[in-house]
């Protein structure tokens, strides 16, 4: 599957701040709500990343398959979306 990865390095590596900064502020015994609040935009963070690579997947099956019109493909997406969202 290809994917904008110089669009998801970049997320990432912002991401990645947001971490180091988060520690920080747990390290520097910053109140327990404004943690928490952080920790939601880097949840958020990951969501967003996760949505724009399922995205780009999807549309990589969707265009492999109406290229050959090969049905297992629709049943291989589906196992792979399933491992992907498995929690």
């Amino acid at each position: 599957m290809q994917y904008d990865a110089h669009y998801v390095s970049n997320r990432m590596s912002r991401t990645i701040g947001h971490i180091k900064l988060v520690r920080s502020m747990v390290e520097n015994d910053v109140d327990c709500a404004d943690v928490l609040i952080q920790l939601a935009a880097v949840r958020g963070e990951l969501d967003s990343i996760c949505s724009h690579l399922m995205a780009e997947y999807a549309e990589s099956f969707a265009e492999e398959y109406r290229k050959t019109g090969d049905t297992a493909l629709i049943d291989a997406f589906q196992a792979e979306l399933n491992r992907a969202i498995r929690k």
